[in-house]
């Protein structure tokens, strides 16, 4: 004990002080306000206070918070002598009941107790009846709110707003007072993984392994664990449905994927985990099979027959009498099916001129407004630790910091949502994958038959995403790579530019404003980068 200047031996009490993210701003509740009530408690009743425990922004549902436990180590060593923990009220150290008497028995062990500033009750039969119902209206109150909350989380979610953690590719946020989510820039990498899966090429730790490099992680940056990952491929709020509480409900949220693309997804996962299902890989000798399908869906397959002195390969569609095609016949087609996608040397400049000086121009103004916002946003979170900081010394009220803070709040929800805007250019060395594709693009067809198995496999997928289609000895195909697509939008001029002597046909067309979107340069861009990745990729 200490002696106060009366003479008389005081008591020794810490404080403890809570506030949830709410009750910050709310009059009268604030850290500083029940600071103050605490020290003016301890002053009238002889307390001499040796230690202060302040807790920001948790809820007391249950006691896993950092300095409850410290104050009750604290309380709980001989050494430092505590007689009281002195708290605004009963409420600020427990909301629920079993908590509260776990933690008013565990500190009465060492002869401490609690004190209420607001709430008055003695070590009497009558003092501690009235204590327990002090703590029940603190349950119940918390009980009727985490009531409210329910009721307020299924009206969110019968409207199609997600109001819970936004899943990876996705943001919270809100637009006119109401919270939803909204896509971000991990989205293209989880439409990715979603892709990548329903092909069915590759297995899920494959595809995690690849994506991982090409920056799909957790929001905190952690790789993705196999149970997150299965998690995440079953979840179906990201074809645009919310299941919560036994419910079901169409969400008013951009869909990552379709449901049709959902749906194949599940597909494969549900056929890898039958019992006794063995991942089967592609076989080495048939780049093509699976890959190339019959006009009725069936898809290719391949197989070697024994003739009289060797065995020969084929390409067959089980099913169709008649079918085989010899293996080098159709591969050589192949081949002369992806020459019709040769980029010439005009093609290769413009396509390079477009990216280097449409994208790098862009770019360059993203990096510049995105480190803008980000200053900011600091600036955001300085101003808004100093109104608590100019609160808890009773500079302002809590009425004015309640006003202040929401206007803070406001203007860093939007900051943030402009800043998530940006796409993600860190680290983009663009320049170089550019010009390492561009070999690619001026002979797709040897490069492909130059790779390495598991190089031709992903090649073929990558220019003809959605596979190819074999009719009448014939091949098409719905849809092909981006990057193949510039000859189609290249100017007729550039086209029969022709460079003069000393120069290039980049150097020639140096001076062309190349009319391409910055919306088609990023995709060029990702194309590129991907087809980089492929390319470097060692044989095993």
């Amino acid at each position: 004990m200490h002696t106060n200047l009366s003479g008389r031996a005081s008591k020794n009490a810490v404080i403890y002080c809570r506030v949830s993210t709410k009750e910050q701003v709310d009059e009268g509740n604030s850290l500083a306000s029940q600071e103050k009530h605490c020290k003016d408690y301890a002053i009238k009743n002889g307390y001499t206070i040796v230690e202060k425990f302040i807790e920001q922004g948790q809820s007391a549902k249950n006691t896993n918070r950092t300095e409850l436990n410290r104050m009750l180590a604290y309380c709980t060593g001989k050494k430092n002598d505590v007689q009281a923990v002195i708290a605004y009220k009963v409420d600020r150290i427990a909301r629920n009941i079993d908590d509260y008497r776990y933690i008013k028995v565990k500190l009465r062990k060492y002869g401490v107790e609690i004190r209420s500033t607001s709430e008055y009750f003695e070590d009497t039969p009558a003092g501690r009846f009235m204590e327990n119902i002090i703590a029940n209206v603190a349950q119940f109150d918390n009980d009727v709110r985490t009531e409210r909350s329910i009721g307020g989380m299924k009206d969110a979610m019968r409207e199609g707003r997600y109001v819970w953690v936004a899943p990876l590719g996705y943001s919270n946020m809100a637009a006119g007072g109401k919270s939803n989510i909204y896509l971000n820039n991990k989205a293209p990498l989880v439409r990715e993984l979603f892709e990548a899966v329903a092909r069915n090429q590759e297995s899920v730790d494959v595809i995690r392994a690849r994506l991982a490099q090409e920056g799909l992680t957790t929001a905190k940056g952690n790789l993705l664990t196999k149970s997150h990952t299965y998690k995440l491929l079953n979840n179906e709020l990201y074809c645009g449905w919310i299941n919560k509480f036994g419910e079901r409900h169409r969400g008013l949220y951009e869909p990552l994927i379709s449901e049709e693309l959902f749906e194949q997804v599940q597909r494969v996962l549900k056929r890898r985990s039958h019992k006794g299902f063995i991942y089967q890989r592609e076989n080495p000798d048939f780049p093509l099979r699976r890959f190339v399908h019959h006009p009725s869906g069936l898809k290719l397959t391949g197989h070697w027959a024994k003739g009289r002195n060797k065995r020969y390969a084929y390409y067959r569609f089980i099913g169709i009498r008649r079918a085989d095609i010899p293996k080098d016949a159709l591969e050589e087609a192949f081949r002369g099916f992806i020459e019709r996608y040769t980029l010439r040397n005009e093609h290769i400049a413009y396509f390079k001129t477009a990216l280097k000086e449409t994208l790098g121009n862009t770019i360059a103004k993203d990096v510049k407004e995105a480190d803008k916002l980000r200053a900011y946003i600091a600036d955001l979170n300085d101003w808004q630790a100093s109104l608590i900081d100019k609160n808890e010394r009773g500079i302002i009220s809590d009425s004015i910091l309640k006003r202040q803070l929401q206007l803070v709040d406001d203007k860093l929800v939007q900051a943030h949502a402009d800043l998530l805007a940006k796409p993600d250019t860190t680290d983009e060395n663009y320049e170089e994958v550019i010009d390492f594709a561009a070999e690619y693009l001026k002979q797709p067809s040897a490069t492909w038959a130059k790779a390495s198995f598991e190089q031709r496999l992903k090649l073929q997928w990558f220019e003809f995403p959605k596979g190819i289609i074999l009719e009448n000895q014939k091949f098409r195909t719905k849809e092909i790579a981006s990057i193949f697509k510039v000859k189609n939008i290249i100017p007729p001029v550039l086209s029969s530019q022709v460079p003069i002597k000393g120069q290039d046909y980049e150097q020639a067309n140096s001076n062309k404003s190349p009319p391409v979107s910055v919306e088609t340069c990023r995709e060029w861009l990702k194309d590129v980068k991907r087809l980089a990745d492929i390319l470097r990729e060692k044989p095993p």
